[in-house]
């Protein structure tokens, strides 16, 4: 069963979305994708009359949808089976995307990861925070490969939600190899069960790999094409950055995460693991896959018609 069918892309006019758009069309020729919609959204579409030119006959609407049409007729060529479709909104550019998301009832979202492209990239925190939907951060002048995927897992419900989705979605059509990342960390209690540190240390890599051996039964098709790499993250390390450092040691093409939904008091907060995997990645494509019965409420409200 293909879970991403129908994805949605971020553009904003700017070199960004080249990388973008060739990245969709990369993840449509994996497996059914069945649209792809495209979003622009810009704060204001008219042009005051004092700057419009008599022998201009199309709007500003018009002209953005027939440049972009012709970038994606390129890059979706040999892909007719696909519907894409050009999506030029007015107002928020947050607002105006969770709505076509919800409208379009949207499995992924695609959003560039800028660097040193202009723009502040605060669009796609702000959906990573606000949507119901799994979000692809793609960073910019990546290299559109699929050879090897880390996961990063603690074994709890949302890793084990990431690895199934991943398995049950374009990417599981694709060969290549997967890692499973486990980072932990010796906790300072240890020394209360009268054991040594380095004691302790390998109690917890056993616990690991019997974890993973039950992983592996829930997931027999892992049982070929996944291994697992241990990290021990120090107490002073941030394990945001050590989870970007390993799965660049581990020469990724992509992460994959799963992220827990959050209260609409902790909507707007800073400080989850998946938002410290972003702040240091800069180079792979980050997957964050979501659960949408657990979205927010008050997204529902911000949705509503003014």
């Amino acid at each position: 069963m293909n879970i991403i069918k129908r994805v949605m892309v971020g553009l904003d006019f700017t070199p960004m979305d080249d990388s973008e758009i060739a990245y969709a069309a990369f993840l449509s020729s994996l497996s059914a994708v069945e649209k792809v919609c495209f979003v622009h959204v810009e704060k204001h579409l008219e042009l005051p009359e004092e700057l419009k030119l008599p022998q201009e006959d199309l709007s500003v609407k018009e002209t953005l949808t027939r440049e972009l049409q012709q970038k994606v007729d390129i890059a979706f060529k040999s892909q007719p089976q696909v519907v894409t479709e050009i999506r030029i909104k007015e107002g928020s550019e947050v607002k105006e995307m969770l709505k076509v998301a919800k409208e379009e009832d949207i499995d992924l979202i695609i959003v560039g990861r800028k660097m040193q492209l202009k723009g502040s990239g605060v669009l796609p925190k702000k959906l990573l925070r606000a949507s119901r939907r799994s979000v692809l951060f793609v960073p910019e002048n990546t290299e559109v490969k699929l050879k090897k995927i880390v996961v990063s897992i603690d074994f709890n419900e949302y890793s084990m939600m990431a690895l199934d989705r991943m398995l049950h979605s374009a990417l599981a059509l694709s060969e290549f190899e997967i890692e499973c990342l486990h980072v932990y960390q010796v906790p300072p209690g240890y020394v209360t069960l009268g054991q040594t540190y380095e004691a302790f240390d390998q109690r917890m890599q056993e616990n690991a790999r019997a974890k993973f051996s039950r992983v592996l039964q829930q997931f027999p098709e892992l049982e070929d094409r996944a291994s697992l790499k241990l990290v021990k993250k120090h107490h002073d390390e941030d394990i945001g950055e050590v989870i970007v450092l390993e799965a660049k040691r581990s020469r990724a093409d992509l992460l994959v995460i799963g992220a827990a939904g959050k209260s609409a008091a902790a909507l707007f907060m800073l400080g989850s693991v998946t938002e410290k995997i972003l702040h240091y990645d800069n180079d792979i494509p980050l997957l964050v896959f979501k659960r949408e019965n657990e979205a927010v409420g008050f997204i529902d409200a911000l949705l509503r018609d003014e």
